[in-house]
């Protein structure tokens, strides 16, 4: 099916005025090439779209349905153009900035206060994704840039390591452990681990379990949870951990303890990630802000 915009227009504008006459005179166009348009557009559709009358041309069921859609997607479409223009006149665009949620606490909020000082070429749009999804959301091109923990094979993608954050020990704040100061990995041993679905994010998942192995920790088993923060109650039996960015105990939750892990060798790669061959000025000035928090938050 081959339907142009200019018979979408003339499908609207009969749709609209109930009448070729005045469609035609408000297209600027004559009379029998905008019957000739509604026939094309019948044909390539399929359905008929008008029922004739001697009093005009009324829409059948199948029109209604039709001009409903019709009407959105031009006017989406004509704001597109607008704002296109009004980008390209401004000499300003906008950059997509997706995130895992593990980020939301600390990092972003500084790169983004980082950024408003020193990108002022394009406009900045930021968006949480979960775990796993910044990657594949990149390489098909719903945002520019991305920033995750997750590691990626993607060949489509170009990935820069950023920072090493140290992990954390979440546990609930009833928790044998909770009262320590610190806690080393082996120490968890015989707990569950609270983590994400395997098939959301499978590099990190397996980047945690090998943690564990690496540091002795012999799990009971494996809670999973698409998002961990929310739902901090699956760890309230008190056998249950979970392994997270130190920055994720930036803001306090009462029913949950973040404990500093002692073997400061633990920690989870931070990385950007964008498309091969997105060359942008942009980009390489929003991995240098990047690299800058990232320092900061190796530190902290």
């Amino acid at each position: 099916m081959n339907v142009s915009l200019r018979l979408l227009r003339a499908f609207v504008a009969v749709s609209q005025e109930g009448h070729v006459g005045r469609a035609a005179a408000r297209l600027f166009i004559s009379q029998p090439s905008l019957s000739q348009d509604i026939r094309r557009l019948e044909r390539e559709i399929g359905v008929v779209l008008f029922d004739r009358g001697p009093r005009g041309l009324t829409p059948t069921p199948a029109g209604e349905a039709l001009l409903r859609s019709v009407e959105g997607a031009l006017a989406m479409f004509d704001q597109g153009v607008a704002n296109a223009r009004e980008i390209a006149a401004s000499g300003r665009g906008t950059i997509r900035v997706a995130y895992s949620p593990s980020l939301a606490n600390i990092f972003m909020p500084s790169l983004l206060s980082l950024l408003e000082r020193v990108l002022t070429a394009a406009d900045i749009e930021e968006h949480e994704l979960d775990t796993g999804a910044v990657g594949p959301a990149i390489s098909v091109g719903a945002y520019d840039v991305g920033f995750a923990h997750c590691p990626t094979s993607d060949p489509r993608l170009v990935v820069a390591h950023i920072a090493d954050e140290p992990l954390c020990v979440a546990v609930a704040t009833g928790h044998p452990l909770a009262g320590r100061p610190s806690v080393r990995l082996s120490e968890l041993s015989g707990s569950s681990l609270l983590i994400w679905p395997r098939a959301s994010a499978p590099d990190y998942y397996d980047m945690i379990l090998d943690i564990c192995s690496e540091a002795d920790v012999g799990l009971r088993g494996v809670k999973e949870s698409r998002r961990i923060t929310p739902r901090t109650y699956l760890l309230d039996d008190q056998q249950t951990f979970s392994l997270l960015p130190r920055s994720a105990a930036s803001l306090p939750r009462p029913e949950v303890t973040f404990l500093p892990i002692e073997e400061s060798r633990w920690t989870l790669p931070l990385t950007l990630i964008c498309r091969a061959g997105d060359n942008r000025r942009e980009l390489d000035q929003i991995r240098i802000s990047a690299e800058q928090v990232g320092r900061a938050i190796s530190a902290w």
